[in-house]
C-alpha cells in the first residue's frame, strides 16, 4: 500500500430474495337486487384486480343459485366497460393482468322460464393451487310471469262475399305485475289464400304501435299493398291493462263457401298465448214458390196449393204460380213436377207465354211467373207437387190439384146460309157450296153444346168474322167488336148447365173488299174457366167468293190514215175471274162518223164471226161465253170515209152473265182506239235523205269501205226539225215540202271539219239545195290530221288519157280507187290493175272492159293482203282500139 494512494476492500455477499406474492379483489360486492321474471336475461358488471407484485392469469368462475333449476350465469370480458355484453365479445373463465391491473367483466343470468323468488349471484377469482381468492354476489329477485289472455272475434261471423267484417283482437294482463314488451300478432297469409282480405286504413288499437307484413318476417309501420299480416307492440303492460286491435277485412268471392280460421299470438317474457276465431263465408240463398202473388205462403198449408174442379181429357189447363229469390244472392232455379203417372203431360210458359226456359235465373228478391199446364191424359184427378231447386241447395214446394177430369170435348158447330137476287132482283138462296158474290148476304149459326155431367162456367163465345164481309147484326147480345175488316163478334154465356145447348146467329154482307177465287173461312172460339185459356175451335165453313171482272183491250192497225184507208181492230177480252164462267157476252162498238164496217171481216179467236148487228151506228156481237181465267180476240175492218175528219175515236165495251150462285150482269171497262186523219198525204211532199262521213280521199263521194260513217251527228233543217244520223251515218227527213231548203250540219256532234263545197255558199257545214221527190244531200267530212291512211298514188298519163290510182290501208285490208280521165270516148277500152301476190278480191272490181265514153270513169275496189304495206301497191294497165 503506497503512502496517499487509494485502497479497495470487497465485503461479503449479501443475498435478498424478493418472492412473488399473489392478491386479488373483486369489487363491487352484494350488488343491489335487479327485478327479472322468469325467462328473462340480466346482467352485473364487475372490476377484477391483481392486488399481487407480479403478473398472474387470474381464473374466474360463476355461478347461481337460489332457484330451481338454478340461473345459468355466462362471463364475458367487458372491453369496453359499458356494463353490457356487446357484439364481438366473448365468454371467459380466466383473465391476464399484470401487478396492479385490473379488468371488467359482466356476468348474463339467464333466469329459467316459470321460476320464481331470490336468485343468487356468486362471482369468484383466484390465484389458482390454492392461492388467494376473493368472491363478489348480487341478486335477482324473480317475480312471477305475467298472465297474458287473447280473445278474437269477427263482427259479424257470418260474411256475404263482397261485404266487410271487423276483426277485434285483444290481450289483457291479468296479473298483479307489469310485463315486459308484449307482442299481439295477427298472420293474415292463410285467410288472404282463401279470399279474407285486409281492408287497407282500417286498422286501429289503444295503445303501442302497429305494424305489417307482406311476406311474414319483415315488419314495417307502413303498410303494404298486400298485408299478409299485422302486429301491436307495446314496450310493458301493466296489470289489468289490455291492447285492443282492430281492422277489417273484405270477403272475395272465392271465399263463397268457406269457414276460415284466424289465430291470434300474444308474446310476452318467452311465453306467448293464442286466440282463435272463424269467419263464416257465404252466401243465404232461398228460395219459395206458391199461387201467383203468393210464393211465401207456407209450404203444406191450403193457402200454399190451388185446386181446379173440372178438366177434360186432352185440354190444356193451367195454373200461375210466382217463383221469388228470397236469398241474397243471384241464383239459378229449375221446376220439376210429380204427379201419378200417366195422369197427363205438362208444358211449362213464362210471364211472355213462351216456353219456359229453364233454369230461372233470379236476384234477390226478385220473382217469376211460372204458368204449369196439365193436359190430362185420362179420366182421373190430377195431384201434382211443384218443387223448385237452386243451385245452391234450396227448394221450396206448392200444390196443384184438378178433383175430377173428364173426357171428351164441348160440341162445337158451325154452319152458314148464303141468299142473293137473281136478274130479276128476286130474292133466292144459293146451293150449299155455291159462290157469292158483292152484296150477297151470308148468315153463320154457331152451336154450343156442354156434353159433360158438370156445368161450364164463364163461357165465351168469340167469332172473328171473315175481313171481307161486313157485320149486319147478331143475336143474343153479341157485341162487335174491332175496325172494318177485322172485327169479331162476343158472347159472354155465362153459366152451361149439363147436356144444355146454345145456338147463336150472326148475319153478314159480302164486301167489295172481297177477291175473287178467295174463300171466306170462318170458325168461332170457345173459352170456359173449367178449359182453361186456350180456346177451343169450331169446325171451319168455307164460302167461295166470285168477283169478275171483264178486260177489254183494243188496237188498230195504223195510227195515221187517209181517205179510203182500211183499218183492223182487234179487241182482246179477258175473263179476270179466277172461279166463274162469263155468259151470254155481248160486245158493243160505237165507231166515229167516217168509219164504216166491212161485212164478213170480223172474225173470233181467229175463225169467221157473223157480222154485227148495227142500230143507230152501234154494232153488236154475241161473243158466247169465256172461260174462268180465259181470252177470246175479236178483229173486224172498218173503212176511212170521207166523211172522218179529226182523230178517229172508237170505243168497245162488252157485258155477260155470271154463272155463280146467281146469274149477275157484269161489265168490262171501256176500251178505245184512235186512228189520226191526216189529209195532207195528198200534198206534193218530198223526202230528203243523205250521209254525213269522213271522206279519206276528198273526192266528195261516199265510198264504202274507205269512207267512215259518223254516227249520232245531228243535221238540222230550216223550220227547226233536226235528226241523228244512224250508225251508218244515215239521216232522213220525210214530209218535206218542195222548194228550196238549207240543211246545217251541227259542229258539236262531230270533231271532224266540214270540206268545202260549193252548195255552202261560203258557210261551212250549211248546204242549200231544192228539194223535190227523194232528194239526197251528203256532208264529206276532213280527215283529222293525223289521220293518213294513204299509202300509195300513182298516175298513168297516154296523151289525152289520164288515170289517177291511190291505195288506201282500212281496218280489214285496202281500197284502191282508179280515176280514169279522156277528152273522147275510147273504143274497145280495157283496164286490169293486178292485185299482190296472195291478195284476195272482196268487194268492188278491179278490171274494166268497155266502150268508155268522155269524160271521166271512177272505180272503187276492196282486197285483203296480209304482206307488207310497201308491196300492197302495183301499177295498172291501160289499153283501148284506135
Amino acid at each position: 500500500m503506497t503512502s496517499g494512494g487509494q485502497t479497495s476492500a470487497t465485503s461479503n455477499r449479501v443475498v435478498t430474495v424478493v418472492q412473488g406474492v399473489c392478491a386479488v379483489s373483486i369489487t363491487p360486492n352484494g350488488q343491489d337486487s335487479v327485478f327479472a321474471m322468469g325467462g328473462d336475461q340480466v346482467s352485473f358488471g364487475f372490476t377484477i384486480t391483481n392486488a399481487g407484485n407480479q403478473a398472474y392469469t387470474l381464473p374466474i368462475s360463476a355461478t347461481g343459485s337460489g332457484l330451481t333449476p338454478a340461473p345459468e350465469v355466462v362471463l364475458y370480458l367487458d372491453t369496453n366497460g359499458n356494463g353490457v355484453v356487446d357484439a364481438g365479445e366473448t365468454p371467459v373463465s380466466s383473465v391476464n393482468l399484470p401487478a396492479d391491473g385490473m379488468a371488467k367483466v359482466v356476468a348474463r343470468v339467464q333466469v329459467a322460464t316459470g321460476t320464481q323468488g331470490q336468485a343468487l349471484v356468486n362471482l369468484v377469482a383466484s390465484c389458482g393451487n390454492g392461492g388467494d381468492q376473493a368472491t363478489a354476489t348480487a341478486t335477482v329477485q324473480v317475480s312471477p310471469p305475467p298472465t297474458l289472455n287473447v280473445t278474437k272475434s269477427f263482427t259479424p261471423a257470418l260474411v256475404k262475399p263482397g261485404t266487410e267484417t271487423t276483426v277485434n283482437v285483444s290481450t289483457t294482463n291479468s296479473s298483479t305485475y307489469a310485463s315486459r314488451e308484449v307482442i299481439l300478432t295477427d298472420p293474415l297469409a292463410e285467410e288472404v289464400a282463401q279470399g279474407l282480405v285486409f281492408v287497407p286504413g282500417s286498422a286501429s288499437s289503444n295503445i303501442g304501435v302497429i305494424e305489417y307484413t307482406a311476406d311474414g318476417s319483415t315488419w314495417s309501420v307502413t303498410a303494404p299493398n298486400v298485408v299478409m299480416g299485422i302486429r301491436v307492440r307495446v314496450d310493458a303492460l301493466a296489470p289489468a291493462a289490455s291492447i285492443n286491435l282492430t281492422f277489417k277485412m273484405r270477403a272475395e268471392e272465392k271465399a263463397d263457401g268457406k269457414k276460415i280460421l284466424n289465430v291470434a299470438t300474444a308474446s310476452s317474457s318467452g311465453q306467448s298465448v293464442s286466440g282463435q276465431a272463424t269467419a263464416d263465408v257465404r252466401y243465404l240463398p232461398g228460395v219459395a214458390i206458391g199461387p201467383v202473388g203468393k210464393p211465401l205462403a207456407p209450404e203444406g198449408t191450403p193457402e200454399d196449393s190451388q185446386t181446379r174442379p173440372f178438366a177434360v181429357v186432352g185440354k190444356e189447363l193451367c195454373f200461375d204460380h210466382t217463383v221469388q229469390n228470397t236469398g241474397d244472392v243471384k241464383d239459378n232455379f229449375r221446376i220439376t213436377i210429380t204427379f201419378p203417372a200417366g195422369a197427363a203431360t205438362t208444358t211449362l210458359y213464362g210471364a211472355d207465354g213462351k216456353a219456359l226456359v229453364q233454369p230461372i235465373a233470379l236476384n234477390p228478391n226478385e220473382t217469376a211467373l211460372v204458368r204449369v199446364c196439365y193436359t190430362p191424359t185420362q179420366a182421373s184427378p190430377i195431384d201434382a207437387r211443384i218443387t223448385v231447386n237452386g243451385d245452391r241447395g234450396t227448394s221450396n214446394t206448392t200444390r196443384d190439384l184438378v178433383t175430377d177430369v173428364q173426357s171428351g170435348l164441348p160440341e162445337l158447330k158451325k154452319s152458314y146460309v148464303a141468299t142473293s137476287v137473281d136478274l130479276q132482283n128476286q130474292p133466292i138462296t144459293l146451293k150449299d157450296g155455291a159462290t157469292v158474290a158483292v152484296g150477297d148476304t151470308v148468315t153463320y149459326t154457331l152451336s154450343v153444346k156442354n156434353p159433360y155431367t158438370r156445368a161450364l162456367t164463364n163461357v165465351q163465345v168469340s167469332d172473328p168474322i171473315p175481313a171481307h164481309v161486313n157485320f149486319v147484326s147478331a143475336s143474343d147480345s153479341g157485341v162487335r167488336s174491332g175496325v172494318q175488316g177485322e172485327e169479331v163478334v162476343t158472347w159472354n154465356l155465362g153459366t152451361l148447365q149439363p147436356g144444355e145447348t146454345r145456338t147463336l146467329t150472326i148475319v153478314t154482307k159480302v164486301s167489295d173488299r172481297s177477291v175473287d177465287g178467295e174463300n171466306l173461312k170462318n170458325i168461332f172460339n170457345m173459352t170456359s174457366t173449367e178449359l182453361g185459356t186456350a180456346p177451343l175451335p169450331s169446325n171451319e165453313v168455307n164460302t167461295p167468293v166470285w168477283n169478275a171482272q171483264l178486260i177489254i183491250n183494243k188496237d188498230v192497225s195504223s195510227k195515221l190514215v187517209v181517205y179510203g184507208d182500211r183499218l183492223t181492230y182487234t179487241l182482246r177480252i179477258r175473263n179476270a175471274s179466277a172461279t166463274t164462267a162469263i155468259e151470254s157476252a155481248t160486245l158493243t162498238d160505237v165507231p166515229m162518223k167516217g168509219l164504216l164496217y166491212l161485212p164478213g171481216t170480223a172474225t173470233l179467236d181467229g175463225k169467221p164471226l157473223a157480222d154485227p148487228t148495227i142500230m143507230n151506228g152501234v154494232m153488236q156481237w154475241n161473243v158466247g161465253s169465256i172461260p174462268a181465267s180465259g181470252e177470246i180476240v175479236v178483229t173486224y175492218d172498218m173503212r176511212v170515209t170521207p166523211e172522218a175528219s179529226g182523230d178517229l175515236l172508237n170505243i168497245a165495251t162488252v157485258t155477260g152473265v155470271g154463272a155463280g150462285g146467281a146469274a149477275k150482269a157484269i161489265a168490262s171497262n171501256r176500251a178505245q182506239a184512235t186512228a189520226k186523219l191526216d189529209p195532207l198525204k195528198f200534198a206534193p211532199l218530198a223526202d230528203l235523205i243523205g250521209i254525213v262521213f269522213v271522206d279519206r280521199n276528198r273526192n266528195g263521194l261516199f265510198e264504202a269501205g274507205l269512207d267512215t260513217p259518223v254516227e249520232r251527228a245531228r243535221v238540222i233543217l230550216a223550220g227547226g226539225r233536226l235528226v241523228l244520223t244512224d250508225t251508218k251515218g244515215r239521216y232522213h227527213f220525210a214530209n218535206v215540202p218542195t222548194g228550196t231548203w238549207a240543211l246545217r250540219l251541227d259542229p258539236n256532234t262531230t270533231p271532224y271539219p266540214p270540206l268545202q263545197k260549193p252548195q255552202e255558199g261560203g258557210l261551212d257545214g250549211t248546204q242549200t239545195v231544192h228539194v223535190r221527190g227523194l232528194t239526197s244531200v251528203d256532208f264529206p267530212l276532213a280527215p283529222l290530221g293525223g289521220d293518213i291512211t294513204a299509202i300509195r298514188r300513182t298516175t298513168l298519163t297516154m296523151g289525152d288519157v289520164k288515170v289517177e290510182k291511190a291505195v288506201y290501208a282500212v281496218k280489214d285490208g285496202y281500197v284502191v280507187t282508179i280515176k280514169i280521165t279522156t277528152p273522147g270516148a275510147l273504143t274497145d277500152f280495157h283496164m286490169e290493175d293486178p292485185l299482190p301476190g296472195g291478195a284476195t278480191l272482196k268487194e268492188g272490181r278491179n278490171t274494166l272492159s268497155t266502150n268508155l265514153s268522155a269524160g271521166e270513169t271512177n272505180l272503187t275496189y276492196h282486197f285483203d293482203w296480209t304482206g307488207a304495206p310497201n308491196a300492197a301497191t302495183t301499177d295498172p294497165i291501160v289499153s283501148w282500139r284506135y
